[in-house]
């Protein structure tokens, strides 16, 4: 059964919201004559699914607003967000959980100039807006964030594209705290450090068991036996340490010239991934699925023919790749050149040795933009977009392994528990008008960053003093073992005291030393750290 969500949202202040409730799946949500879609889906703390989507309306005036559609385990809303930015143009393209309940978005707001900035925002475990940041000052027309990552510190990574100079640094990572602060930025997979390659472009993200960041995307690569000759599409792995030195680039397919594209990635263990690959030309396309190590080295490859998944299919576009505890999962756009819906494919885990496929299920009329995950309890959700007489709904299915739609859940569950504010979450709007603006100008690189975190910045004040003098310092939450010396012009000590880890002022009164110039040094398990000159008066 279609449910259909209306949702008035233009020029109104409060969001009327209807719930939907459907008897079984798949459910739909979306309004009438208005392109609805969605980006991602994530399975959340309390069972329940939240949606990221988009909503794009052509009429008098066009607009796109992202949209944030929170489920119950059976697919019924619970509550929904529209977020506004940018000169009514804005597209959330990934979210992601963290640890506290709260949720992390990214995507890209448009200008009345035409470009795109880059946006990401975290909301608390209420659904409310804590920061957000619009990222401007690239001179190239189609940047945008497209992954987000939690790290298992709690910090952020985001995964842009086309943020630095085109052509060369196109593909960055950001560094966030959890406080949204910038940490560091650097790109990847660059013209400068590898000639051979041109105009990367990142498509996901994983964390890895190792605590490294593995981005899937594509680049134009040479030829090994043509150097300086024409550059094919590539499927591309980087691998990028939790530091943001990147350790390795692999683009697939240069000694057996299989041009395509890499879509996402598979962790089997801390040294094997499974990468997948969406293999060109684009009118047969097929899937590939690429074993390689921690390394960055190819172990091995299989090419999955379209009739080996059926006899009705003739091209593929691999989006999704997962694993239960028994079989492997392939999710993606599949059919004939000019028509292709969502599909689930399952596959015996011997994949390499014995590709065995056991079955697959089309998703009549539902296309991309597509996503696909398994759920805690083993179940697969197929998030796509269902198209029909220019009408675009998005679409959410929970099927078995059997590849048939799954029962509705019985019982009574508890919603977004760690939200501790009464009434909340509401459904409403969320306003990106009052972002902070990042340059990138001053932001450093993970070099820089690194090494400024090795030191202990010191300051003074009041400067130059006559009774009371305070320290104010920096970094100390990295550091043991911290000491705090201050020295006469002979090199004397007049002062000393230890300080604390995380401790970030002290102070001590001069009224009693004698004038002059005096050095403040700060140490770190015996070694000088940090250090500045003061007077006393």
């Amino acid at each position: 059964m279609k449910t259909t969500i209306k949702t008035t949202f233009f020029l109104l202040i409060i969001l009327n919201s209807m719930f939907s409730f459907s008897q079984t799946w798949p459910n739909y949500y979306g309004q009438s004559n208005i392109y609805n879609y969605s980006d991602d889906i994530i399975e959340q703390y309390d069972k329940g699914f939240l949606i990221c989507g988009n909503i794009y309306s052509v009429g008098n005036q066009t607009t796109q607003q992202s949209w944030l559609i929170k489920t119950n385990i059976n697919g019924d809303t619970i509550w929904e967000k529209i977020i506004e930015g940018g000169d009514d143009f804005i597209r959330t393209t990934a979210i992601d959980q963290t640890t506290d309940g709260g949720i992390l978005c990214c995507g890209l707001v448009w200008t009345a100039t035409g470009q795109n900035d880059p946006y990401i925002m975290k909301l608390n475990s209420c659904g409310e807006k804590m920061w957000c940041k619009v990222f401007t000052g690239s001179l190239n027309s189609n940047v945008g964030a497209q992954d987000i990552k939690e790290t298992f510190s709690g910090e952020i990574i985001v995964l842009m594209n086309q943020f630095g100079e085109y052509g060369y640094e196109d593909m960055y990572l950001f560094k966030l705290n959890s406080y949204g602060d910038v940490l560091w930025q650097g790109p990847y997979c660059s013209g400068y450090e590898h000639p051979e390659g041109a105009i990367p472009r990142g498509k996901n993200i994983k964390i890895t068991s190792q605590d490294e960041y593995l981005i899937a995307g594509q680049v134009y690569w040479e030829d090994p036996w043509n150097p300086g000759g024409d550059k094919g599409l590539r499927a591309m792995f980087t691998m990028v340490d939790s530091m943001g030195a990147e350790k390795w680039v692999l683009p697939f397919g240069i000694q057996d010239t299989i041009l395509g594209e890499g879509q996402n990635i598979y962790e089997l263990n801390d040294n094997s991934f499974i990468g997948l690959v969406k293999k060109l030309p684009s009118e047969t396309m097929q899937t590939v699925l690429l074993e390689f190590d921690s390394l960055g080295n190819t172990i091995q490859y299989v090419i999955i023919d379209n009739d080996q998944i059926g006899s009705e299919i003739s091209k593929g576009a691999p989006l999704d790749f997962e694993r239960n505890d028994s079989v492997y999962v392939l999710g993606g756009i599949y059919g004939v050149p000019g028509t292709g819906y969502s599909t689930e494919i399952i596959l015996d885990t011997n994949i390499f040795s014995n590709l065995i496929i056991y079955d697959h299920f089309q998703h009549i009329n539902e296309e991309e933009p597509y996503t696909m995950g398994i759920t805690n309890d083993g179940k697969i959700i197929s998030n796509s977009t269902f198209k029909e007489s220019g009408n675009w709904d998005i679409s959410l299915s929970k099927l078995n392994l059997d590849l048939e739609y799954d029962t509705l859940y019985p019982g009574t569950y508890t919603y977004d528990s760690l939200c501790t504010e009464p009434g909340l979450p509401q459904s409403g709007f969320i306003f990106l008008d009052d972002c902070d603006i990042i340059t990138g100008i001053d932001v450093p690189s993970p070099e820089e960053y690194y090494a400024h975190l090795q030191t202990i910045p010191i300051s003074v004040y009041p400067n130059p003093t006559r009774k009371k003098v305070n320290f104010a310092m920096e970094n100390t939450r990295h550091h043991k073992d911290i000491a705090l010396k201050c020295f006469g012009l002979m090199g004397n000590i007049v002062y000393e005291t230890t300080v604390a880890t995380g401790q970030t002022e002290t102070s001590t009164t001069v009224s009693d030393w004698p004038q002059g110039m005096y050095v403040a040094v700060i140490y770190s398990n015996g070694f000088p750290v940090g250090e500045c000159k003061f007077v006393v008066q």
